[in-house]
């Protein structure tokens, strides 16, 4: 009985991890990748047009909402919406959202980012193999890494995720202010 029960569990904590994102390989050990409250890696991401960009530069002085994800990811576009409104929503001069496809084709990731009109910089790391695997440690998609506006890693979120709500637009304005995420609240406060 209690195999059974421990086996139905794991199957549906399998299930939820699969529908949660799309996955695309091995992960790799947990001591390399980025660490909250520690300043985010610098890495190097390149343009459609194959020009190469420091992250370093893309991030000075602004939140940033780092999104690594692909057109071939159905929680990517589903989440793509919410990213293109909440871009819409924060000024430029203190916010970042930006896009880091591991598509393998570009000429996919250049035709859907034609046809839904994303504003925000969208960066190409074919197949996630020179920064989302090796550097973030990114292996299922989408997930989004936030970091404040002096580079430090402040949160990650993993699956689709409601971007441009105005309680998650509140938090990210409280980031931007203080640094660091708000203290969760409490139930009955």
């Amino acid at each position: 009985m209690m195999n059974g029960l421990i086996r139905h569990f794991l199957v549906l904590l399998a299930l939820g991890a699969l529908l949660a994102a799309c996955s695309a390989g091995d992960q790799q050990s947990a001591s390399s990748l980025p660490v909250k409250g520690k300043a985010m890696p610098t890495f190097q991401m390149t343009t459609l047009d194959g020009k190469p960009v420091k992250s370093h530069a893309q991030f000075a002085g602004k939140v940033v909402i780092l999104n690594v994800w692909a057109t071939w990811c159905p929680p990517c576009r589903k989440e793509m919406p919410d990213l293109i409104r909440l871009s819409r929503l924060l000024p430029a001069n203190k916010f970042a959202v930006i896009g880091l496809s591991v598509d393998n084709n570009a000429d996919d990731l250049r035709t859907f980012i034609k046809e839904h009109h994303i504003p925000f910089p969208i960066f190409w790391d074919k197949g996630g193999k020179q920064v989302a695997a090796p550097v973030l440690g990114v292996f299922k998609y989408p997930e989004t890494f936030v970091i404040n506006r002096r580079g430090i890693y402040v949160d990650k979120i993993i699956g689709a995720f409601p971007w441009a709500s105005p309680n998650i637009v509140g938090v990210l304005n409280y980031i931007y202010k203080t640094g660091h995420a708000p203290e969760p609240t409490k139930k009955g406060e």
